[in-house]
């Protein structure tokens, strides 16, 4: 076939018939031999299949009428107005109506108040950080990342988090919305580069494991993350082996992965050039004046050690005039019998000798001169090795200027030399451990060196401290993503870098492209990847499920990340479909998108239960009634901070720790990867490690714990009594259950009430408030 089409064998026939392919047909046509000439079946799965026409007559109240009356369903009647407020509110912002809203809303005459309520709540600045956080959890945003010693910070991550808040306010279209965080930096819109901190921001994986594998594991994130956070299939699984139930291939994978393989982590600084590169310089030169401080500090410890190890028997038999601080440390070491080495075996057994203790410090002595041949034998090797070394022409950068090949372990793959295992661990026990008696650190080396050592650790120590003086805090930049070398992966051979199989050409997966090779060539390809995911019929079906799902509680097809033949399949295919060509029709509006589902009949009918109903469809596939759902973790406290008056609704900015102090929004909280808040994590926030579809729900004994004896319930319930508390129990009540329920109180719940607060101190009153924030309607939305 290729020497067919390419007509340079006489002996061949050539094809097609008539004129020959254009050089963008016969592209194509060698990447579709390159990857295997796998013939596709037409699509049949119903997912990957093209959005029907829009037929502007339907609404969904008709396909659910139908549907009711099909299955003999009778729907709810609509909830109560002061239900449908609170329903409306928390669902749109994240937060329970303000007295303002309650009341104009509830005295509003006109038929379509509720529309017109939501159009208000819609313009809010709080629906953009309340659905702003339904993506953060698929984009498994975070705020840092552990390097496998130590926890590295993000302190612009932030500005992602704040871009996606206002692309939601503004109503950026969908397809564009995607496409920005793909590809931004190529789009030629300054406002789109936050975008790409999709992939900047991480997950980076640095020495967790060989670069190799690392950099791999980073580039199986960006897959996995779009092709389930946005396409809902799941290609990742394709990393080791064909999927074994949809069609995508190995191939399919590393056609994707490639295009990761040739972007870079990029930062776009937000100050003039100049300004960036003079505080690079600076930095720079902190750097190196910090490395010379404590390359000096080295050499002057390394020869404290030395010159204290011709004391050694001293120290062991606690003669006078030793030095205090180590003697304290030979006290400590003696302690106890040590058993990672046989060299102390005399001493432990009770022969506590000079002879016995001079023994030791010969040893010791020689041991450490023999570690300071080797480790200089070791230092001409990796020089040697580093000067015949071949050139690394890829230099992966991570945040934190981490080079991935240079900074991992370097001169680990180097053959050296090494001492005895005992002898090593003796040196370690007694040099090189952090506890071991004869370590000096930074701060005791510059406590005891000598004299004549002083004045040069003064003159580095002062140049140091007036270069950190002088600099200013680093400027403020984007982290982003920006172009690379492009690459075409290898196929790793059952998912091993190491192992490395044919070149696999960039690629979108041939199954969702009706086989036809859509190829991503032009740099990375990202735009081109961009452009593809986000107008692809899956991006449509994916974003309508997951709104329906954040208004209902459930989506229309149960797995909202998973559209693939083990995936859930919707009750209402039809629907789903409708929505999804509408959504398409409209501009990709996700605020219209949002209107015309709350107008319907379906969102607006009560949660009760009906016994009928449910012997015939229990799980609510037919949407009978409105789901009842507990509020999620953020806006549980949120909540709990407008009751009580404290919530401070600014919007934007740096993120701050989650602390007694911090009465902000909860999607403005520092956001760990590592380290999580264990309140939120209690409460079911998901890992900012992974891309998250749909948030679990439990209900375990430590959450009702939590609200008994957590000091930041106890603190707003400490506040919340001060807004409550009166002379007359009665008032304060009424005004409890309003503030919390928009409601009055019922009788039973007056007489309660009253008996319990016979005595209205101070405490009664807090502990009646805490037993308010603790019940199920507070945490809980009918």
């Amino acid at each position: 076939l290729f020497l067919a089409v390419h007509r340079t064998r006489p002996e061949v026939k050539p094809m097609p018939p008539g004129a020959a392919l254009s050089s963008e047909e016969m592209q194509v046509l060698e990447a579709w031999i390159k990857a295997g000439a796998t013939w596709t079946e037409p699509v049949t799965h119903w997912s990957f299949l093209p959005l029907p026409r829009l037929n502007p007559a339907q609404s969904i109240d008709r396909f659910l009428d139908t549907a009711l009356a099909s299955n003999k369903l009778q729907p709810n009647p609509p909830a109560d107005r002061r239900t449908l407020i609170r329903r409306l509110a928390f669902d749109l912002t994240g937060l329970p109506p303000t007295e303002a809203t309650f009341a104009e809303a509830s005295t509003d005459s006109h038929s379509d108040w509720f529309a017109r309520l939501a159009d208000r709540l819609l313009a809010s600045p709080h629906f953009g950080e309340t659905w702003g956080r339904h993506w953060l959890d698929v984009a498994r945003f975070g705020e840092d990342d552990f390097s496998g010693t130590e926890i590295i910070p993000y302190a612009n991550a932030w500005r992602y988090r704040d871009w996606v808040v206002e692309a939601v306010n503004r109503n950026l279209p969908y397809d564009r919305f995607l496409m920005a965080q793909l590809a931004g930096d190529l789009m030629h819109d300054n406002w789109l580069l936050p975008a790409t901190g999709l992939l900047g921001a991480g997950p980076w994986y640095y020495g967790i494991a060989q670069p190799p594998q690392s950099r791999a594991d980073e580039r199986h994130d960006r897959v996995d993350m779009v092709t389930r956070g946005m396409l809902g299939v799941t290609v990742a699984c394709a990393r080791c082996h064909d999927h074994k139930y949809d069609p995508f291939t190995a191939k399919d994978y590393y056609a994707l992965s490639g295009v990761f393989a040739s972007t870079a982590y990029k930062e776009y600084p937000l100050v003039p050039e100049a300004q960036a590169e003079d505080w690079k310089r600076r930095k720079k030169e902190i750097d190196e004046a910090e490395k010379t401080l404590n390359k000096y500090l080295d050499e002057q410890g390394r020869a404290l050690s030395e010159s204290h190890a011709n004391r050694i028997a001293d120290y062991m038999l606690a003669a006078p005039g030793l030095q205090p601080k180590v003697t304290e440390r030979w006290k400590t070491y003696l302690a106890k019998k040590e058993e990672a080495h046989p060299f102390l075996d005399a001493w432990f057994s009770g022969a506590k000798t000079k002879e016995e203790a001079d023994k030791f410090q010969r040893l010791m002595i020689g041991i450490f001169a023999e570690k300071k041949a080797v480790d200089d034998e070791n230092r001409k090797l990796v020089e040697a090795a580093n000067k015949t070394a071949p050139k690394v022409t890829r230099t992966i950068v991570l945040p934190g200027g981490y080079r991935s090949e240079e900074d991992f372990n370097p001169g680990a793959e180097i053959p050296s030399k090494s001492l005895d295992r005992n002898r090593y661990v003796a040196w370690n026990r007694t040099f090189g451990d952090k506890s071991a008696p004869l370590k000096f650190d930074h701060e005791l080396t510059a406590e005891l060196m000598s004299a004549e050592a002083r004045p040069r650790y003064t003159e580095l120590k002062n140049k140091l401290e007036a270069l950190k003086k002088e600099l200013p805090p680093q400027y403020p930049y984007l982290m982003g993503a920006g172009e690379f070398e492009p690459l075409d992966l290898q196929l790793n051979i059952r998912g091993n870098p190491e192992r490395l199989g044919e070149v696999v050409p960039r690629r979108f997966p041939l199954v969702l492209s009706d086989g036809k090779p859509v190829l991503f060539n032009e740099g990375s390809g990202r735009l081109q990847l961009a452009e593809t995911v986000a107008h692809h019929p899956l991006a449509a079906r994916v974003a309508v499920n997951r709104v329906w799902m954040a208004l209902f509680g459930q989506g229309l097809v149960r797995t909202p990340s998973n559209f693939g033949k083990v995936g859930d399949r919707p009750v209402l295919p039809d629907l789903l479909d409708y929505l999804a060509a509408r959504f398409v029709a409209g501009g990709y509006s996700v605020k219209s998108l949002v209107r015309e589902i709350v107008v319907s009949e379906a969102y607006q009918r009560s949660s009760e239960n009906n016994v009928d109903n449910a012997k015939t469809d229990a799980a609510n596939g037919y949407l009978w009634r409105q789901n009842r759902h507990r509020l999620e973790a953020e806006i549980l406290r949120d909540a709990m901070l407008a009751a009580t008056s404290e919530l401070d609704e600014t919007t934007g900015g740096e993120s701050k720790l989650l602390d007694a102090g911090f009465h902000r929004r909860t999607l403005y909280a520092r956001t760990s990867r590592f380290q999580p808040d264990e309140t939120l994590s209690l409460f079911d926030l998901p890992s900012a490690s992974v891309t998250c579809e749909q948030r679990a729900v439990t209900n375990v004994p430590l959450q009702k714990l939590f609200f008994l004896n957590s000091d930041t319930v106890i603190q707003r319930a400490t506040a919340l009594s001060g807004r409550i508390a009166t002379a007359k129990a009665e008032d304060g009540i009424v005004r409890a259950y309003e503030i919390l329920f928009q409601r009055r109180p019922t009788t039973s719940e007056m007489l309660l009430g009253t008996r319990f607060l016979k005595n209205t101190g101070a405490e009664t009153w807090r502990q009646y408030a805490q037993v308010l924030l603790t019940s199920n309607e507070f945490a809980y939305v009918d």
